[in-house]
């Protein structure tokens, strides 16, 4: 298992479709997974400062697990299947399926390691080429694109899905 790292969550430029983007931690490789839109806000939520008036289903998760003594140790990404990530989380050293926009926002809470089988990121790790040099924006990289999801969040209701 080879650990990753958050890079961003975007959308995709030709669908788009929200998108994380994960970064080997002690390589190049990049991995992207495509998720729903309620996904991609529990993984954002994640990396924002958690509100304890109002829990999200995933601190509500590590609540219930911490209630019975439990705790979270890791989440793996262990397969990819026709553009299909399979995860799961490790709780008390025993596999709980899950999907990849769940396992990763709880492990983002939880401050624990994500993790990828090296032979998923042997067969969808890219190495990113750098962007042209004809940027002429004043506006750096990726903010427009999450400014637009930013926005399509604001937009989207529950009867979508």
């Amino acid at each position: 298992m080879r650990e990753l790292n958050v890079v961003e969550v975007r959308l995709d430029d030709e669908q788009g479709s929200p998108v994380l983007i994960l970064k080997e931690s002690d390589g190049e490789r990049q991995v992207a997974i495509w998720m729903s839109a309620a996904g991609a806000a529990g993984i954002l939520g994640a990396l924002q400062e958690a509100d304890p008036d109002h829990p999200s289903s995933h601190e509500l998760i590590l609540a219930l697990i911490a209630s019975l003594d439990g705790e979270v140790s890791v989440a793996h990404i262990v397969g990819h299947q026709n553009g299909v990530f399979y995860a799961e989380l490790i709780v008390d050293g025993r596999p709980v399926n899950a999907r990849p926009s769940d396992a990763i926002a709880v492990a983002l809470r939880a401050g624990v390691p994500i993790k990828i089988a090296e032979a998923v990121l042997d067969a969808v790790g890219v190495v990113p080429t750098p962007p042209a040099a004809d940027d002429d924006d004043d506006e750096p990289e990726g903010e427009d694109q999450v400014e637009q999801f930013r926005q399509f969040l604001d937009s989207v209701n529950p009867d979508d899905f």
